[in-house]
């Protein structure tokens, strides 16, 4: 049985994750690129925003036919027989239409790819020592969801025979990898430039005693949004989100389950879910807590009472 639990603005988790950190990942990326990197990462937005146009005009087309499909199941044979069919050519056109915005889609991933993979491989070199492992680990994924994403294109159907649809379905997958390499190449700046870091290191305190102390237990917050037995695809995300830049998803007992944010305290992760929830979502939004980076109870990290 399938659990999902979703909010209908994913900008606005976008704006709830970093908020907390003052953090806008496109402009933070932007001051560390030359003139020649910018120039190719604004030509990169505007095939993104391409393809974004594209989308909200298939998604507009799909609610026609979906209507269409309504009224066709409250007709007689008949006459819903005709709706179906008018709904059956708006659905291929949707099709044509999302492979449309893929295009464009994928000409914006290779461009954002191509910059970062430059960007980052300066960076990395003189990133902190304390730094480095997860943002080569980030680059290094990265790779891997790029090549992946190209093997598929590769494997598009071609022929007289073939539909928009399908094509589309190779389309969406390939897209769903680049969407993975570029979110591999945003979190590798993240640990980079310190994104997550703690705004304010606690001030040292009067030494009482000479004694070993025992480091302390690094705790993080973040804001579950969904689950799901199966992974969401990225066509169902794009219906609901215009971007998933800085998702978060792990596999879990056999169920993928998505969250944003990088929270220090229980309270800042309570103001973005609740943030998240006032914009109509009303269950399957809460926090989860992290004890140095093993998934635990919140009630084991944080007492109310103190």
């Amino acid at each position: 049985m399938k659990r999902i639990f979703t909010t209908a603005a994913f900008s606005l988790i976008i704006m709830a994750t970093f908020a907390q950190q003052q953090v806008d990942p496109a402009e933070e990326i932007k001051k560390q690129l030359s003139s020649d990197e910018l120039a190719q990462y604004e030509s990169a937005e505007a095939y993104k925003a391409k393809g974004d146009n594209l989308m909200q005009q298939a998604v507009n087309k799909q609610n026609q036919s979906d209507k269409l499909k309504t009224q066709a199941a409250k007709l007689k044979k008949g006459k819903a027989k005709k709706l179906n069919k008018q709904a059956d050519a708006i659905d291929e056109a949707v099709a044509t239409q999302k492979n449309s915005a893929y295009a464009q889609y994928e000409k914006a991933a290779k461009e954002f790819y191509a910059v970062y993979s430059q960007n980052l491989e300066t960076l990395i070199e003189d990133a902190p020592a304390n730094k480095k492992p997860k943002a080569e680990s980030h680059i290094s994924e990265a790779a891997s969801y790029f090549a992946n994403a190209e093997d598929k294109l590769k494997r598009t159907p071609t022929g007289k025979k073939v539909t928009p649809l399908q094509i589309m379905k190779v389309k969406e997958d390939a897209n769903k990898s680049f969407d993975d390499a570029l979110d591999n190449c945003v979190q590798a700046y993240a640990e980079i430039l310190g994104w997550y870091d703690k705004k304010e290191e606690p001030k040292p305190q009067p030494v009482v005693q000479q004694q070993p102390q025992k480091p302390a237990d690094k705790i993080i917050y973040k804001v579950q949004i969904a689950a799901d037995d199966k992974p969401l695809t990225i066509e169902y995300l794009r219906k609901l989100y215009p971007t998933t830049e800085g998702l978060n998803n792990e596999l879990e007992d056999g169920v993928y389950k998505y969250s944003v944010g990088f929270f220090s305290t229980y309270e800042e992760a309570a103001k973005a879910r609740d943030e998240i929830k006032a914009k109509g979502v009303s269950t399957g939004v809460f926090v989860v807590a992290y004890k140095n980076g093993k998934k635990v109870d919140v009630s084991e990290v944080y007492n109310p009472q103190e």
